[in-house]
């Protein structure tokens, strides 16, 4: 029986030695693969850059439109529960947008807020006067209607719908 068992111990140390010297190279990776991954990896992470960088505008003009989207909510809803009449005016000169509120006799005007638009985007208001566009919202919770264009230098933008007898605003997509 010891023989047996020293045999077997001979047997095990003499695979051990075999099998690392048939193969030496897989514990490890070799330079060039190693260089493959990383520039497998640089190109990947260049894609992203670009892609990342690219949806910043779209995502501004979806903000944008959100803001001037609240802006008129906040113009009717405020509208009916001070019974005034408030104004929405795009100054294209300024590049901006106001809101003021105004008496019902039209003796005192204030100034509610006023915001830039940003250069790369034109916001126009089809239906109303080219020289002064504005929508006004009336106490009674009607306006004046109208649909506000907002659109990029490159691209489709997003139409901003005033109902005249509601005076609710419904945003959609341009295409």
């Amino acid at each position: 029986m010891t023989v047996n068992k020293e045999s077997r111990r001979q047997k095990a140390e003499g695979r051990k030695k075999s099998s690392f010297i048939l193969y030496p190279s897989s514990f490890g990776f070799t330079l060039i693969e190693v260089i493959i991954v990383l520039f497998i990896i640089g190109i990947a992470a260049g894609l992203v850059g670009v892609w990342i960088n690219r949806g910043s505008g779209t995502l501004e003009l979806r903000k944008f439109t959100k803001d001037v989207s609240a802006a008129l909510r906040y113009a009717r809803t405020r509208s009916v529960s001070e019974k005034k009449i408030y104004c929405f005016v795009i100054d294209k000169e300024e590049q901006k947008y106001r809101l003021y509120s105004e008496d019902t006799d039209y003796t005192k005007i204030d100034l509610v807020t006023e915001k830039p638009v940003p250069e790369e985007l034109q916001m126009t208001l089809r239906g109303s006067d080219e020289d002064a566009p504005n929508i006004e919202f009336y106490p009674r919770g009607s306006s004046s209607g109208g649909v506000i264009e907002i659109v990029p230098e490159d691209g489709a933008g997003y139409f901003i719908s005033i109902n005249r007898i509601t005076g609710k605003e419904d945003v959609e997509k341009a295409e």
